[in-house]
């Protein structure tokens, strides 16, 4: 049987000023148990607003579900240029 939980889950996103994308978005807390929203690549703190987007939208904003998909001359990760995709284990 198929799979369908990609096509009701969504995800929170938000646009990342270091990394210069959308980009998908943790929560932590910080010293004083105050949650704080951060960037999965670069752990940047995000100040704009989050976004819930489906998976398909999610594809559309550089990420995949299931096997990678061929890499150009690149390399791998998301292609934003962060330079954090290839030393993060997410």
């Amino acid at each position: 049987m198929k799979d369908l939980s990609l096509n009701v889950s969504t995800f929170p996103t938000a646009h990342c000023a270091a990394c210069k994308r959308v980009v998908l978005v943790h929560v932590t807390l910080d010293e004083s148990d105050r949650e704080r929203r951060c960037c999965v690549h670069c752990d940047a703190e995000i100040g704009e607003p989050v976004r819930w987007i489906k998976a398909g939208e999610l594809e559309q904003e550089g990420y995949y579900f299931g096997p990678p998909p061929e890499q150009g001359a690149e390399g791998g990760g998301c292609a934003s240029g962060c330079g954090t995709c290839g030393t993060r284990g997410h």
